[in-house]
């Protein structure tokens, strides 16, 4: 089983020798490439040094969620499913240096080396003072797909949606809202659904609700990523409901994201293209060596129920 790891997510707080450990330990664990986060720049500390550290062989799923959140902070109405004008344009903009970035970093390695990039539904709808539609999100969809993303296929990636019940972490849009403007939109570049187990998880405090959005989404032809992430209901590291991106139930006890769980939804994604492990390790004292030791862990567990 081929896996993308997100290295950027386990490698928090690590100074650059450190993290230099954690990527070249990365490359002795057999992984397909990485989900590449995209802030504005390729890393935060230094695009150089991360070049230097990727394998020729590597894939990237691009994720230009951390930049969307970062602006998020000081710009409520951004995002590419806003119903403000130029909150949405400033997200398009944002989309379109994401794009010329991947070029240059296919240029760099020679080879398109990008095979998806995922795209968000934001803004953020709980308490934000924001709007967003599906009208907007299928716009804009259209828009980016009219674009040259050399080969790479958009992703939507379904973060917790802002409900009723109880405060949410994201608060983009419903998975049926995507699901509505993914299939509405036009262009000549594919785009799919991508599922974090974690994220759906958190929005419906269930595994069960996990494996519901995987099947939605296998359902209507549109899985073309599944990531494996946990939660849990109350941790004093990860939190309660948090987006932490928590380790398998075999390294963090108290998550949701057991052995059996992935099982199932890996069963109800057998011809998914992309697979994926994004985990934080926490406390974050511990050392390169500790943190792959996690990393592996996850994969193994992947590895033995594929």
């Amino acid at each position: 089983m081929r896996v993308h790891v997100a290295a950027y997510a386990c490698s928090a707080s690590l100074d650059a020798e450190a993290e230099t450990a954690l990527y070249d330990g990365l490359a002795e664990l057999g992984v397909a490439g990485l989900e590449q986060p995209f802030f504005g720049s390729l890393h935060r500390r230094d695009d150089a040094w991360l070049l230097d550290r990727l394998r020729p062989d590597w894939t990237f799923v691009f994720t230009l969620l951390p930049g969307v959140m970062d602006r998020l902070k000081d710009d409520a109405r951004f995002g590419l499913a806003s119903a403000d004008k130029d909150g949405r344009a400033r997200a398009l903009d944002f989309a379109e240096s994401a794009r010329r970035t991947i070029e240059h970093l296919n240029r760099y390695l020679g080879r398109r080396a990008v095979v998806a990039v995922e795209l968000h539904s934001a803004p953020r709808l709980a308490g934000a003072g924001a709007k967003s539609s599906v009208e907007a999100f299928v716009d804009s969809l259209s828009q980016l797909r009219g674009r040259d993303w050399m080969g790479a296929t958009l992703l939507v990636e379904h973060c917790d949606a802002a409900l009723p019940a109880h405060a949410p972490d994201k608060g983009f849009l419903r998975i049926e809202e995507e699901i509505v403007a993914i299939g509405e939109s036009a262009g000549k570049t594919p785009v799919k659904l991508a599922i974090n187990w974690g994220r759906s998880a958190l929005e419906t405090r269930s595994a069960k609700g996990a494996l519901d959005h995987i099947r939605r989404a296998a359902e209507a032809e549109l899985l073309g990523a599944l990531f494996f992430s946990g939660v849990t209901a109350d941790h004093p590291d990860y939190g309660a409901w948090k987006d932490s991106h928590v380790p398998f139930s075999t390294s963090c006890p108290s998550s949701l994201l057991t052995p059996a769980a992935a099982k199932a939804a890996l069963t109800a994604a057998p011809n998914c293209p992309i697979y994926g492990l994004k985990l934080q390790t926490l406390p974050h004292t511990m050392n390169a060596a500790q943190r792959l030791t996690v990393i592996r862990d996850g994969l193994d567990q992947l590895r033995k129920l594929a």
